[in-house]
């Protein structure tokens, strides 16, 4: 991971989108189902403008989100609220006063990181018994998915259009998206699945219609 251009790349991003155009939080309500209800600390790694981070801190739950990017920080730090808190800094090396908690989630962000040093990390932050949500994005494999992409972008298009009346994002965003991109590789769902199998033994994966996967782990006791 290169993290003064992942860093470099967000706060470009952040800068250019409109906070009101949201259009990335289309697994939110999937997502905050899979966090225990008896979850009382809470860590999303990788929680950019902090959208999904507020919506999972609830009454009596501590929330923490952490990014790199300076950008997305400043803009997640207006919803802070007690209870829910934001850190500008690299997952990796951070200084975390607890490595007890209760649920870790990571959304859209796992890509960045070592896979296995990611996950050493994930594991010694995480209780016993605690859950781990890995949501991420998907590669293409085989002539099947290609032929779903086709169908799923169009959905993505129609969709923005009947939001915003324009069916594409303004260029200057596309263009730091394209940039950000480009030297970006996903697992497929395949790679993922092995993934899970060698680090998160039993854990729950699936599969969804937008490029995207999740699994659903809970540490051992």
């Amino acid at each position: 991971m290169d993290a003064a251009k992942v860093r470099s790349d967000f706060d470009e991003i952040a800068r250019l989108s409109d906070p009101h155009d949201e259009d990335t939080g289309r697994y939110d309500a999937f997502l905050l189902t899979l966090i225990p209800e008896n979850a009382k600390t809470v860590l999303d790694v990788g929680c950019g403008a902090g959208r999904l981070t507020a919506q999972i801190a609830t009454r009596n739950r501590e929330v923490v989100g952490i990014d790199l990017s300076t950008e997305m920080i400043t803009r997640a730090r207006q919803k802070a609220r007690d209870g829910l808190s934001f850190i500008c800094d690299d997952f990796l090396t951070h200084d975390f006063p607890s490595d007890k908690l209760d649920c870790v989630i990571t959304a859209a962000a796992l890509h960045h990181f070592p896979i296995d040093e990611a996950f050493t990390r994930l594991l010694r932050l995480l209780a016993p018994g605690g859950r781990l949500i890995i949501h991420d994005m998907r590669d293409d494999s085989g002539i099947l998915d290609h032929f779903r992409s086709r169908f799923a972008l169009a959905q993505v298009g129609v969709e923005r259009l009947l939001r915003t009346g324009n069916p594409w994002r303004p260029r200057a965003v596309r263009a730091a998206w394209e940039r950000h991109c480009a030297g970006e590789t996903y697992l497929t769902l395949a790679e993922a699945r092995a993934m899970a199998n060698r680090l998160m033994p039993g854990a729950q994966i699936h599969n969804h219609w937008l490029w995207r996967y999740t699994v659903v782990w809970d540490k051992r006791v």
